[in-house]
């Protein structure tokens, strides 16, 4: 017993970190100027309008619960940009994505809002405004 007590204190101790450092790498990427990205996203980063990056994984269950919130927002507003890790690796490594599903919003070419795991709807749309 006194053993499974451990296991389980050390998992939750190191998923407590993960998320933890999750938090400290978004902070540090707020306010970063992106540079050098090619087609649609490139095009839209460099326009300087609000957008809405969403980075997911099919084989993430996170966000293949957070996918459609973000196509209800994607009928509702321009600018919202589904990228698949797997196709795209480069790109979310450039934006500085290392957690499935990060939802960034990207304005005047640089990072505004850079949210980690699944998020509401609500939390989503006010991150848009």
């Amino acid at each position: 017993m006194n053993v499974l007590f451990s296991l389980l204190a050390a998992a939750a101790i190191i998923v407590l970190g993960i998320q933890l450092m999750a938090v400290v790498h978004a902070r540090k990427q707020r306010g970063r100027v992106l540079q050098g990205f090619k087609g649609q996203l490139g095009e839209a980063i460099t326009s300087g309008a609000r957008i809405m990056a969403y980075f997911y994984s099919p084989t993430c269950a996170a966000c293949r619960g957070q996918t459609p919130i973000i196509d209800a927002l994607d009928r509702e507003y321009e600018g919202v940009f589904k990228i698949d890790v797997t196709e795209d690796f480069e790109i979310a490594r450039a934006i500085g994505v290392r957690v499935t599903p990060t939802t960034v919003i990207i304005e005047g070419g640089a990072i505004r809002t850079f949210l980690v795991g699944a998020h509401s709807e609500s939390a989503l749309r006010e991150a848009l405004m």
